[in-house]
């Protein structure tokens, strides 16, 4: 990270502020083997649930990344991040962008964000740019969360910290009103979970497969989404809770709703898709070593009437990790559904899987990461249907895949 020391002067008071950027690059040698050479990758319209596939494998530059912060002499902190992708509808663009009013004080503490930024649900991506430092592929949960959920709006935390009352106990309370999110479960309901680092681009479509459910007898909605649109005129909110005890257990607990119209729908064919869902979220140190992250959410999704999508989704994970000097050991197991409970006959959405990711990190020094990564990801998706089960138009593939994925990963850290 290098940062600069700027003095504004604006007649007749001056503001000081400290302007930071931190850059990072990721190039990977990717090999990928499945028992299903035609599941293609979701990202280039395939129905497989990992970013990489045969085609991939080989030299690629995974995402670069530039994030820059000022910070005001006074309580206000200004933030964006952009990414960089070979892959997707967009390569360029950024994913958060937003101004924090965060004022000092011996007590209770405030804090104000607005703009577009993610949402504090878990603990698997503290770094900048919403990475993770256990391991590249992010769990279902955050790669769907990284995918379709974005808070464009504003949110206050209030942390009321125990050394206030001489209690162990620090409380902190969260709520957020926000619009432009109304794509949020499109992507859950037809494809299903996935698992990758690829976040969404601020004003980017994802395109997904010609499921048939979409492409059969009824159309419900071309074969992408702009998850971060306003469709409906209608806000969402979040509310969470935070608990932490001392500096090595913290417990976060939220509920989110879009609020979205489900029958509401924009001149290009998307529709809103009123999402909610409860999340639970928990790390323990348990000492300077090792660590364990979880993270449990389930909720619901709903577009159109009974013959629309409805659509009920589960998913959690648990994460092991070890750091020793300048390496650090990670492994994550990943269990995830999604439940069809509307009565559209010719688009059924369940699925289920799960994932195991094993990842070695290695600092060499302050601008230099080394690592290796294993994905196993084994998913079943009545999605993939033949067109003998369907009735019409399908796939004719097997509704069941796996697929192993290797990852040797060089990141330059600016």
């Amino acid at each position: 990270m290098r940062r600069l020391a700027l003095l504004f002067l604006f007649s007749p008071i001056s503001l000081a502020a400290e302007f930071s950027v931190e850059a990072a690059a990721d190039v990977a040698w990717v090999q990928t083997s499945n028992d299903a050479p035609w599941m293609q990758s979701w990202i280039r319209e395939g129905t497989g649930i990992t970013r990489y596939d045969p085609h991939s494998d080989g030299l690629v530059l995974s995402q670069a990344m530039l994030e820059a912060q000022i910070d005001f002499d006074n309580p206000w902190q200004l933030q964006a991040t952009a990414y960089y992708y070979p892959d997707g509808q967009k390569h360029l663009g950024f994913t958060e962008a937003a101004l924090t009013f965060q004022p000092l004080t011996s007590g209770v503490k405030h804090k104000v964000r607005v703009g577009a930024f993610y949402p504090n649900f878990g603990f698997e991506n503290p770094k900048p740019g919403w990475q993770s430092p256990y391991t590249y592929t992010f769990s279902a949960i955050n790669s769907w969360i990284a995918e379709e959920v974005r808070a464009i709006g504003g949110e206050w935390q209030i942390t009321v910290p125990g050394k206030l009352y001489h209690s162990n106990h620090t409380l902190s309370f969260v709520s957020s009103v926000f619009g432009a999110n109304d794509g949020a479960g499109t992507l859950l309901s037809w494809r299903g979970w996935a698992l990758h680092n690829r976040q969404t681009l601020l004003g980017e479509r994802v395109a997904f497969a010609d499921y048939p459910g979409i492409t059969g007898p009824i159309e419900l909605q071309p074969n992408w989404v702009e998850p971060f649109i306003e469709t409906d005129n209608r806000v969402g909110y979040y509310l969470g809770g935070h608990w932490r005890h001392r500096r090595n257990t913290e417990v976060r607990l939220y509920r989110y709703d879009n609020r979205a119209d489900p029958f509401a729908v924009n001149d290009e064919g998307q529709y809103a898709w009123h999402t909610k869902f409860w999340t639970v979220s928990a790390k323990h140190l348990l000492n300077r070593q090792w660590r364990i992250l979880a993270q449990w959410m389930d909720g619901s999704t709903v577009m159109g009437d009974s013959k629309g999508v409805n659509v009920d989704f589960d998913a959690w994970y648990v994460l092991t990790s070890y750091k020793h000097h300048q390496h650090r050991f990670s492994l994550r197991y990943d269990d995830f559904k999604t439940v069809d409970t509307d009565q559209n006959p010719v688009d059924i959405n369940d699925s289920h899987g799960k994932a195991w990711t094993f990842a070695w990190r290695y600092q060499a020094s302050q601008h230099i990461e080394v690592a290796l990564e294993y994905l196993y990801a084994s998913s079943w998706n009545a999605n993939r249907m033949s067109t003998a089960q369907l009735g019409h138009q399908g796939f004719d593939w097997p509704q069941q895949g796996s697929r192993n994925q290797w990852q040797l990963v060089l990141s330059g850290i600016y």
